[in-house]
């Protein structure tokens, strides 16, 4: 009976770490809910609504898995120095991509269809449905440093993450790590520059 006993504690005290992690939906929904509460704010400029969102975004995001997911074997190969400075670019990319998006989306709701985790990875399947349009958003995640935090976005079945990873990969074999920055701050500039004009 004691040995019983001892064993029902042991399983309990093993198996209490997976319960106490915290939900990754919950994590998506408090990022969500709070960008929705920029966007749909009528004090603001868009230019402002862009920068509330980005500091509000980017505390949910782990940058270093996305870049080293996005680079894939070129992250190996690159310098400590490459991957801080890629990391800060691809940022500016991703934010001047999708933060001139944010009127399309200003009266949208997100539904949460599913939430599946295994161990220290999660993906949470949801919809924005705005206006007519219906956008299925996939948000996968990985657990680290205390909180859920996103290395990866499928919108419409087209992952971020792989489709910079193609195109970015195509340009350091032909032009190298260098050539591939000097494209990103193109980028970069031209974003940044039509976002000053509007």
């Amino acid at each position: 009976m004691k040995k019983r006993l001892l064993a029902g504690l042991l399983i309990l005290l093993f198996s209490v770490p997976s319960f106490a992690l915290p939900e990754p939906q919950a994590q998506v929904e408090t990022m969500v809910n709070s960008v929705l509460s920029v966007m749909q704010s009528t004090e603001m400029s868009p230019e402002e609504k862009k920068l509330q969102i980005s500091g509000r975004v980017q505390k949910f995001l782990n940058v270093e898995s996305m870049s080293r997911r996005t680079l894939g074997a070129y992250w190996d190969g690159a310098t400590e120095e490459q991957r801080e400075h890629f990391s800060q670019l691809f940022v500016r990319v991703l934010e001047g991509t999708y933060l001139s998006r944010i009127e399309d989306y200003s009266d949208g709701a997100v539904q949460y269809l599913k939430q599946r985790v295994k161990e220290d990875k999660a993906i949470i399947d949801t919809v924005i449905v705005s206006k007519e349009l219906e956008i299925p958003v996939q948000y996968k995640m990985i657990y680290t440093d205390g909180s859920w935090q996103v290395f990866d976005l499928v919108i419409e079945g087209v992952s971020l993450v792989r489709n910079y990873r193609e195109s970015y990969g195509e340009i350091i074999r032909r032009d190298g790590y260098d050539g591939l920055f000097a494209l990103m701050e193109e980028k970069v500039g031209v974003i940044e520059k039509k976002q000053t004009i509007q």
